[in-house]
């Protein structure tokens, strides 16, 4: 897996090369140097650290989770079914936390490459600037996309670890609703102690597998 997220990396960068190389000269004009190095460095860098992390993660995510609904069901049909019935309410707490952040992850990364654009051209062209008497300019430019960067920054990273609790607190409905019906489920003889405290360890598993498949994508 580390050897095709690298091979996939490599095509996406020798990809972008060609472009660059195909794109017509304003937009060169539109673009600092350093946001176009942004988009080589730091947005390649983190999509293959993501690649990296989320492939194998994803693999061995699903196999596990094969694995523990095969054990949950030979435990207890019913009680799996409760479980599974708190996927949905994952799904759509995870779609909504994504939808929030997305757009400031993006941001981010754009602003990110606003300040690296400016911090490469102002220094490369130090003497310039104090030439034209551009400094206050400069300063204030880079105040600027620098408290964009910070808003942006604390925005997405606030959002996305929120998803952890919230995860935990979703999980732990589930684990309740599993407990009450394992205990009326002991309580009819229908299922023995040993198996609701395997269930629930499988249970906790599950749900936490789930959790890190989902915050894989």
């Amino acid at each position: 897996m580390t050897s095709v997220a690298q091979k996939l990396t490599y095509k996406i960068r020798n990809d972008l090369t060609k472009k660059i190389n195909k794109l017509p000269m304003n937009y060169f004009d539109k673009k600092t140097n350093g946001e176009v190095l942004s988009i080589l460095t730091n947005d390649i860098d983190t999509l293959s650290m993501n690649l990296n992390q989320s492939i194998t993660q994803i693999i061995t995510a699903i196999c596990t989770v094969i694995g523990i609904l095969i054990m949950m069901f030979s435990i207890s049909v019913s009680m799996t079914i409760v479980s599974l019935i708190i996927l949905p309410v994952t799904a759509v707490v995870v779609k909504w936390i994504v939808g929030k952040s997305q757009k400031y992850f993006k941001s981010q990364q754009d602003y990110l490459g606003h300040v690296n654009g400016q911090v490469e051209e102002i220094f490369a062209g130090h003497t310039i600037v104090k030439v034209f008497n551009g400094e206050e300019e400069a300063v204030e430019n880079f105040k600027k996309a620098n408290n964009e960067l910070y808003h942006s920054a604390w925005k997405s990273q606030f959002l996305s670890g929120v998803m952890h609790p919230i995860m935990n607190f979703v999980g732990n409905l589930g684990y309740v609703l599993v407990a009450i019906l394992g205990g009326y489920l002991a309580a009819n003889g229908k299922i023995t102690v040993g198996n609701i405290q395997s269930f629930i360890q499988y249970n906790k598993q599950f749900t936490r597998t789930n959790y890190a498949n989902c915050t894989g994508f």
